[in-house]
């Protein structure tokens, strides 16, 4: 056997390997989901006093259409709305308190009051987000014992606060977040591109603990003891910051996937796309203990591929038949086991967002082709934004850019 023979060999153990790995990440991750649906836990009455708490900058397109879910909650207790905006300059300040008040009016409101402030100002380090979140944790009623967290592109389903509610209630647990599943409308290339690799993220960030702050609940009795309120003083964003601080004081996080948010959207582009992933990814970076993880799993999935082609090309470029049809053989088999895999995680995630998900395509043969066309640019798109992470040393998030320091970031402009 000669050597080039060897080395293709080699690189195609390693690339079934490596599908073998994913394999049995997925296998745990339905397991998880599975159980944890057939166990939703049950809200005990009386409820808990909840507060909403979320935070705008610049008017999203679904801004009115989410506090409109906001304001239709069935939660059976007391709870209030609070809204941190930018600055009263902020595009989202008159939206949002037109939508409000016409909520109100409407008789459509079920808070029992909702309030509207400012940020204090530009913060001298964290990120504008965390400053927002810790000013409003300063600023909470008196009787709130929970409290959510909402982005403004998140529309919530009408019982979304008593599932927060009812999963931070379990034993041990001190705070909960579902996560998001992109089924892009028509289908572009990016959308299709952002659809598959959070796919794959939605795996890890369940076997890792990684929590989603779009919708998220803690108990509010933690939130100084933990010293999470701490952490966001320098931190950039606040989900992936929460865990540890949270374990450290004994208590754990806990994803629920009854809280699985569908979006839809279909307007992003390519290179955004590239920068908003690498966005996701430095935030495991600078605040999740599981960083090396995830960074093995998008740099040497990646870099496994790309020695796999490399000598795929040598082979056939010096005659070797033989080991190139082993290496394409083994490229194809892990192309189409990856395929088949986020079809799986689509059934996976298809049971938790019931009845949301009707509408949606069945996974099938027609699915599996429309993933296998985009997968390659997926995964070339997911290895660049885990190197660019990797190397991050500033970041842009909604016009201000931030410097990393250390584990925190500090900000260069409004």
């Amino acid at each position: 056997m000669s050597g080039f023979t060897a080395a293709s060999l080699g690189l195609a153990a390693a690339l079934l390997a490596t599908l073998g790995l994913q394999l049995l990440l997925t296998l745990a991750f339905a397991l998880v989901v599975c159980r944890r649906l057939a166990r939703r836990p049950q809200l005990a009455l009386p409820a808990p006093p909840a507060e909403v708490v979320l935070c705008l900058r610049g008017a999203d397109p679904s801004l009115a259409e989410a506090l409109a879910a906001l304001a239709a909650q069935t939660y059976p207790g007391p709870w209030r709305l609070l809204v941190v905006v930018d600055s009263r300059q902020d595009p989202a300040w008159p939206l949002a308190e037109q939508q409000i008040a016409r909520l109100e009016k409407g008789g459509l409101a079920r808070w029992q009051g909702a309030r509207l402030i400012p940020l204090a100002g530009m913060p001298e380090a964290g990120s504008l987000k965390s400053a927002s979140l810790r000013q409003a944790f300063g600023a909470l009623h008196g009787a709130t014992e929970l409290v959510a967290l909402v982005d403004a592109d998140a529309v919530v389903a009408p019982g979304w606060l008593e599932a927060l509610a009812a999963g931070c209630a379990q034993a041990g647990v001190g705070a909960v977040s579902g996560n998001r599943w992109y089924a892009p409308a028509q289908g572009s290339p990016a959308g299709m591109v952002r659809a598959i690799w959070n796919g794959g993220a939605l795996v890890l960030m369940t076997l890792l603990g990684i929590p989603w702050g779009g919708s998220l609940a803690v108990r509010r009795q933690l939130i100084e003891p933990t010293g999470w309120r701490d952490v966001l003083s320098t931190s950039l964003c606040e989900d992936t910051a929460l865990p540890a601080p949270l374990a450290r004081s004994g208590w754990r996080y806990e994803f629920r996937p009854e809280l699985i948010a569908l979006d839809r959207e279909d307007g992003i582009a390519l290179r955004p796309l590239r920068r908003w992933i690498s966005r996701q990814l430095l935030t495991a970076r600078l605040h999740h203990p599981a960083w090396p993880l995830v960074a093995l799993h998008g740099l040497g999935t990646w870099l496994l591929l790309l020695v796999a082609l490399a000598a795929l090309l040598a082979a056939l470029l010096q005659g070797q038949l033989a080991a190139a049809g082993v290496l394409l053989a083994a490229t194809l088999a892990y192309e189409l086991g990856c395929v088949a895999l986020l079809v799986l995680i689509e059934a996976v995630a298809s049971r938790a967002l019931r009845p949301l998900a009707e509408g949606l395509p069945r996974p099938g043969l027609a699915e599996a082709r429309r993933l296998l066309r985009w997968l390659p640019l997926a995964q070339w798109v997911y290895g660049l934004a885990t190197l660019r992470a990797a190397l991050a040393r500033r970041v842009e998030w909604r016009g201000v850019h931030y410097r990393v320091e250390g584990r925190g970031v500090r900000p260069l402009s409004p």
